[in-house]
């Protein structure tokens, strides 16, 4: 997960989730545009993305989750 930062008059924020295929190639599967920059947030945007994962794939789990040095995204995953 990783969003831009500072490129935009609004202060908007592009957040970009990317996962793994079966290569091992990085796929972008889900973006939000946010305009505040908090944990509660991202978590809101994180969990209605795994909520819809289950009820296509109830059997899916996460396995592992990266970002970068951000404590927001951080904090939201815990």
């Amino acid at each position: 997960m990783d969003s831009t930062f500072n490129t935009n008059k609004y202060g908007y924020q592009l957040y970009t989730l990317a996962i793994f295929d079966e290569q091992q190639i990085g796929v972008p599967v889900a973006w939000v545009v946010m305009s505040r920059n908090t944990s509660q947030d991202i978590a809101v945007w994180l969990e209605s993305l795994m909520l819809r994962c289950f009820q296509v794939r109830p059997d899916w789990r996460v396995n592992a989750f990266m970002v970068d040095d951000a404590m927001d995204g951080i904090i939201a995953l815990r």
